[in-house]
């Protein structure tokens, strides 16, 4: 097995870099909520980083990637920066790994960053009492909709709490972190 450090610095340093900068990316995507929310999806972010690591990591190169990314929590400020670059990122991080590491290895590390994402999107519900009424309404109609098309379609449809819990923006931004990955995905 390739280890983490078997590859050049330029990958290892992105490779750790990738679980925080793509869950800060999702949380950065949606500009609602305030400063509150701001912090409370900072909090989150970094209990996900930290429960992927103890918990639910699917091979030996995540689970590395994913601890030395813990030893780097004093440089999370400065991964912060460029975060627009993210998608990129994930792009590089794939095409740098194949050849080099098991096929295996390479989806189990690309699948645990997009489990970040979703997790970080759906940890702080921005739509909440103050939402503007016309923006509630447009929100369950599109609730609606997407519900009436996979029912047609026979599509299983995440609950209304979840869909609340992510918002437009940030279901955008998930969307870009898997089509980036090349994982197919739909939320």
């Amino acid at each position: 097995m390739t280890r983490l450090t078997d590859l050049p610095e330029d990958i290892q340093s992105l490779i750790v870099k990738l679980p925080f900068r793509v869950g800060y990316y999702i949380s950065a995507s949606d500009k609602t909520g305030g400063e509150q929310a701001d912090e409370a999806e900072m909090r989150a972010l970094q209990n996900i980083v930290t429960f992927y690591v103890e918990d639910t990591l699917k091979s030996e190169f995540a689970q590395e990637a994913m601890l030395e990314m813990l030893r780097h929590k004093k440089d999370w400020e400065n991964w912060k920066e460029h975060i627009e670059i993210v998608p990129e990122e994930c792009l590089k991080m794939s095409e740098s790994l194949v050849g080099t590491i098991d096929l295996k290895e390479i989806y189990s590390f690309k699948s645990n960053l997009l489990e970040i994402a979703i997790s970080v999107a759906q940890a702080y519900r921005e739509f909440d009492d103050k939402v503007p009424p016309m923006e509630k309404l447009k929100t369950h109609l599109s609730i609606l909709f997407q519900r009436i098309r996979a029912l047609l379609k026979g599509e299983e449809m995440p609950s209304t709490d979840t869909m609340l819990n992510i918002s437009r923006e940030e279901r955008m931004a998930v969307g870009l972190i898997a089509d980036s990955l090349g994982i197919p995905f739909k939320i």
